[in-house]
């Protein structure tokens, strides 16, 4: 009975055995179909309020950097006296600020799929990473607002300029400012700008000025930008026609293009005035293919700029793809679509040069390539001091393709510039005439990841994935380790059940097993020893001696 019990107890053993593992077999096989890793990662890494990627886009992860060279005009008088030919620029820096960035005002458009925010950025000055203290250096550097308007009043009848010249000589406004480095950064006070503020606030809204402050901060928080999701798909995974690429800038401020720059939106501009089809240099798509060339687009250029594919590079195990600038950037043409917007009055600026002067107030402001790098030569002949050199100026933009954010290497440099045009009717002025002005240069960069984010990437590329696959190759050799054990339980049966059945093989007339032989040897045995006390006691009584012992049966 016991046997039984036992037996019944095995065969449930078995049972469960078997389904562990069809059940194993059955999760392992469904992960290595379904991935769902990858589906996870899918709807984690989508811009949608409460997913991964939507809390690191509000306050981004990544630190990004602008360190600002200022240039400082050393002989100023002994070049405007015509004792020196060329001005002495020496560069002094790097004053390092950290720029923090956060969106606000978020509102998702699904029926055009879109998101609309409001950035805002905050520059924090950092002083271990910097030379010295902005408050306390000083510097001579260019009068922006005189030399703005005076180049400005160059078109304007004889009886305006006139009027303009007397007023910069009433306030005994000179072309050449000494101030502290972060007074010129970030805003002093100028009679000549207090004045345009009073008396054409139309055009000249503010009291003060600073170089850094309209290149960076004007118009913080007050832009709504409206970007593009990633494509739209149907039920097949197939692209809809005319879906933008993810993560493009569709409109900032309602404009899809800039009207500064002549945009037609009836004809959808042209690639020279274009915002839309840009991206904001935050984010991109993911799995985006190392041909792919973009634009970025800030404020501070007045125009997008194009990256190419230039090489794929390896830092701390990530993979990214780098690109550059090309060296025309910032050039202009007339008849060429891509550059010909920037030609004011059919006049275009020198090689190298691109003006940004419509985004900031008509002030004839340029941006180049530090030192003029890439730019026409006769930039360099009035200066001492400037020495381009691609392996310093160069600017790189890296991207990690998984992830679609910009990575560390990254390097935007450029360098803001005055353009000095024809001067009437002020003296102080000519020595300047015709010249391009260097003010500053930044590199705005990302040379360190957190912590948190490099493993963020290291476990989209591969470690979340190896994870699955360890799992499921577990679960699959487990699976299979139960059935064939199970199997070798069910055809393999125990040492007690092989006794069993052949014991019960023997009772029923069949080939006697080896327990059932053992019993009738034993027997044999015991008949041949009762034979032989037998033939003993026979003996003793043909002696004459009384018999002890009984006599046994005969065997049948």
């Amino acid at each position: 009975m016991k046997l039984f019990t036992n037996k019944n107890q095995r065969n449930a053993k078995l049972l469960r055995c078997a389904a562990l593992g069809m059940t194993l077999l059955f999760f392992g096989s469904l992960i290595l179909i379904s991935d769902p890793v990858q589906s996870i990662l899918d709807v984690q890494l989508s811009l949608k309020p409460g997913t991964l990627l939507y809390l690191l886009w509000l306050d981004p992860p990544i630190d990004v950097y602008i360190n600002v060279y200022m240039f400082n005009y050393t002989n100023v008088d002994a070049f405007t006296g015509g004792t020196d030919a060329k001005l002495k620029l020496v560069e002094v820096g790097p004053y390092v600020y950290k720029e923090v960035l956060t969106n606000h005002n978020i509102t998702l458009n699904e029926a055009n799929n879109t998101i609309s925010y409001s950035p805002r950025r905050e520059y924090i000055f950092v002083p271990e990473r910097s030379v010295s203290d902005p408050k306390v250096d000083r510097i001579r550097a260019p009068n922006i607002p005189l030399m703005g308007v005076t180049t400005l009043a160059s078109s304007l009848s004889v009886f305006a300029s006139l009027g303009l010249s007397a007023v910069a000589k009433r306030l005994n406004a000179q072309p050449i400012l000494e101030m502290s480095v972060h007074e010129y950064m970030w805003g002093y006070e100028d009679q000549l700008v207090q004045l345009a503020a009073k008396f054409v606030p139309s055009w000249i809204d503010f009291a003060s000025f600073g170089i850094m402050e309209k290149l960076f901060r004007e118009g913080n928080e007050s832009n709504v930008v409206n970007m593009n999701l990633p494509e739209r798909k149907d039920k097949f995974g197939v692209k809809l026609p005319n879906s933008p690429r993810g993560y493009t800038l569709d409109s900032i401020n309602g404009e899809r293009g800039f009207s500064k720059w002549q945009y037609d939106a009836k004809s959808n501009g042209t690639m020279c005035n274009r915002i839309w089809g840009s991206h904001d240099a935050t984010l991109f798509p993911r799995d985006m293919n190392a041909q792919d060339a973009f634009y970025i687009y800030r404020r501070t250029f007045c125009r997008r700029l194009p990256m190419r594919f230039n090489t794929t590079r390896t830092r701390n195990g990530i993979d990214a793809y780098e690109f550059v600038m090309a060296p025309n950037v910032f050039d202009s043409e007339l008849g060429n679509p891509n550059s010909s917007c920037f030609c004011k009055n059919n006049r275009c600026l020198k090689k190298g040069v691109g003006s940004v002067s419509p985004c900031y107030y008509s002030i004839p402001l340029a941006i180049t390539f530090p030192h003029f790098m890439h730019g026409d030569p006769s930039l360099l002949v009035p200066f001492e001091g400037l020495n381009p050199d691609e392996s310093r100026f160069g600017s790189t933009f890296v991207v990690q393709p998984q992830l679609g954010a910009p990575m560390q290497g990254t390097h935007l440099r450029l360098q803001a510039n005055q353009v000095v045009g024809k001067v009437n009717f002020n003296s102080l002025m000519e020595p300047f005439e015709d010249m391009v002005l260097p003010l500053l240069w930044v590199d705005l960069n990302i040379d360190v990841l957190s912590f948190s984010l490099r493993m963020l990437i290291h476990g989209i590329k591969w470690g979340f994935h190896l994870l699955q696959w360890t799992a499921a190759l577990g679960m699959l050799l487990a699976g299979v380790y139960q059935l064939c054990a199970a199997l070798m339980v069910c055809f393999w049966p125990s040492a007690a059940q092989q006794q069993f059945l052949k014991v019960e093989q023997a009772e029923k007339g069949g080939r006697p097993c080896s327990l059932t032989l053992a019993a009738s040897t034993l027997r044999k045995s015991s008949a041949v020893a009762s034979l032989q006390v037998e033939q003993e006691e026979q003996h003793l009584l043909s002696d004459g001696s009384p018999s002890l012992t009984p006599k046994l049966p005969e065997e049948a």
